[in-house]
């Protein structure tokens, strides 16, 4: 079938010329006609599989040029992403004169998005929280809008944007059309496909096998300054014989390329500003195995075809799935073993919960490994190396024949000899310190067992203690954080125990079951506004007790932090939410009326009636 065929217009079928793109993917095969007829659609389909075209030919067919207002509204998860399909949009729309696109997300100035409104766009893209805001002020129209697309519908649930959505569905006209598209299938996309589109035509295209399962995908948590270190001590190791090392941009190209020669490793680099005659000879070189490690952007490695390669590093996880794939594809090639480390700090578990999405496994976490473990290894690998010389030699060297010292002495000395000629010294970082939290002390029962104060299961083994950076100053409350876990995170019930709320923090007890599918999907979300991280607990410094000891805030000290929520705070002065469910604190004027600021006013923590403090 070709584009032809689906019933496009001729002036959108010129630009998906232009921009080569020949048959039709499978889920705008199926999407686009029905969606032209003015259809629902719910969407099943991967990120790649072209669904961008799926849904915005439609959405520009059913936009009228003479009209200089939105008439077609897409959510996106990222700002990244809104700014992705409003290019793809910009481009499919090359030759209908009047129609334009803009995107609106947050983190930036509301000025030239502002501008582009004013102007007259008839497409606009956006993250939900801008375009509230921007639909709260006026400033976005929403009398027009006759089409409303969610992408990415799945991710943006995880991230918390649930009630944005329908903040933003209730302010749109109810005789529109809807387009949502999602990677997954949850009750949570069921019921919001019931919110906002009641009954769409559901279009479902199967994920083709994205990795092969030779390839064993690991993540290491590491802090950027120690990746370099770590990345040395996988050579070390020997988990690297022949490895590619995949950054995003030169200078970090460089920045690896330096480290790794100063410590002595057979490394060079490939990316865009090196001139072809030097990229042919890096890759002379690297197929030979003059290089045991060459480092490369995403666009100097397209096209690499090297069968060898055991390891593919992604020294920074990369910020469309496609990349991925293609990376850790030039590994585990003609059905042999590979492996593909990942380095995540603690912004990327967003990230690589939609990577393990898109190619459908969950990778392997480990740990660094220490300096104690890679000397370890290296010794008992230099063991190895010897016991292999050893079996082809027969007679002993004759400067050896005139040595009187028993032979344990001799060999013990040559040993220690060799490591330290071929040691290479490491440097610490800071994942071999211990951390400078540790678990507190716990009871234990008549067993023996330690058990965590405040369980609902029996022993320390059936729970697993997670840390969220959010609590009491926040307004938190249990239920709100026992309806993030069940309802965002997907927790069965009964799953979640105890739950034990601070002033800045929060400890949530789970079940190990789900623990891991927990900090995958909640490991950056958003609770009453704010937006919080949730990952395993590191447990209390070890000077803290049974119950920590945090400082008091006081009144103006939690005023000008911003923080609150509905109720009154540990001195008195009510917090609320304003219309758009933002919270902040009332001064003391408004709390308590003309009252002078010189007079300190307390509330009984029993009677809740103020009382004047001599």
């Amino acid at each position: 079938m070709t584009f032809s065929e689906l019933g496009i217009c001729p002036e959108i079928l010129e630009a998906i010329e232009v921009l080569g793109f020949e048959t039709p993917s499978p889920i705008q095969e199926q999407a686009i006609p029905p969606a032209l007829s003015g259809a629902d659609i719910l969407g099943l389909s991967h990120t790649g599989s072209g669904k961008t075209l799926a849904f915005s030919i439609p959405a520009l067919e059913s936009i009228d040029p003479s009209v200089r207002s939105v008439q077609v509204l897409c959510l996106a998860p990222t700002r990244e992403l809104a700014v992705q399909i409003c290019r793809e949009v910009d481009k499919l729309a090359l030759f209908l004169d009047g129609v334009s696109a803009v995107p609106i997300y947050g983190g930036s100035s509301f000025g030239p998005q502002l501008a582009a409104l004013k102007r007259g766009v008839q497409f606009v893209v956006g993250t939900p929280g801008r375009v509230i805001d921007l639909m709260e002020q006026g400033e976005l129209k929403t009398d027009s809008i006759s089409m409303l697309i969610l992408d990415e519908a799945d991710e943006m649930l995880d991230m918390g944007f649930q009630e944005d959505i329908d903040r933003i569905v209730a302010m749109l006209p109810e005789d529109r059309q809807t387009l949502l598209f999602s990677a997954t299938m949850s009750p949570a996309i069921r019921n919001l496909v019931e919110s906002v589109a009641g009954a769409p035509q559901e279009i479902s295209i199967e994920r083709p096998q994205l990795t092969v399962p030779t390839c064993e995908q690991i993540v290491y948590e590491v802090v950027f300054s120690s990746r370099i270190e770590v990345l040395s001590r996988l050579i070390e190791m020997g988990r690297m014989k022949r490895g590619l090392v995949f950054a995003n941009t030169k200078r970090v190209v460089d920045d690896i390329v330096d480290g790794l020669l100063a410590r002595g490793y057979a490394v060079d680099r490939l990316h865009g500003d090196m001139p072809q005659t030097l990229r042919e000879r890096v890759m002379d070189s690297f197929r030979k195995g003059n290089l045991t490690v060459l480092v490369a952007t995403d666009i100097a490695a397209r096209g690499l075809d090297i069968d060898d390669v055991d390891t593919v590093v992604n020294f920074e996880l990369p910020r469309d799935p496609e990349d991925y794939v293609h990376r850790i594809g030039r590994t585990a090639r003609a059905g042999r073993k590979g492996r593909a480390v990942s380095f995540i700090g603690r912004r990327d578990f967003s990230l690589l919960a939609r990577l393990e999405r898109f190619v459908g496994v969950r990778m392997q976490r480990e740990k660094v490994m220490t300096g104690t473990q890679v000397e370890e290894v290296r010794r008992e690998s230099l063991v190895d190396e010897i016991l292999e010389k050893a079996a082809s030699v027969t007679e002993l060297p004759e400067e050896l024949n005139d040595i009187d010292m028993p032979v344990e002495q001799l060999l013990a000395a040559m040993f220690n000899l060799l490591v330290a000629k071929t040691s290479r010294e490491l440097q610490p970082i800071p994942e071999d310190r211990p951390s400078k939290f540790s678990r507190p002390s716990r009871a234990t029962d008549d067993a023996g067992t330690p058990v965590e104060k405040g369980n609902d299961w029996s022993s320390l083994q059936q729970s697993v203690t997670l840390f969220m950076n959010g609590g009491k100053l926040l307004g938190l409350r249990p239920k709100d954080i026992a309806g993030l876990f069940y309802n965002e995170g997907g927790a069965p019930k009964g799953m979640v125990g105890d739950i034990r709320l601070f002033l800045k923090h929060t400890l949530i007890e789970v079940s190990p079951e789900i623990a891991p599918q927990l900090i995958e999907r909640l490991g950056t979300c958003h609770i009453c506004g704010y937006e919080v991280n949730v990952r395993e607990d590191k447990g209390r410094p070890t000077s803290v007790g049974n119950e920590p000891h945090e400082r008091e805030f006081r009144p103006r000290e939690r005023e000008r932090r911003g923080a609150s929520y509905s109720g009154r705070n540990n001195s008195g002065i009510r917090r609320e939410r304003d219309a758009r469910g933002n919270s902040g604190f009332l001064g003391r004027r408004e709390a308590y009326g003309r009252q002078e600021r010189s007079e300190r006013v307390f509330y009984d923590k029993f009677s809740k009636r103020p009382r004047r403090r001599d």
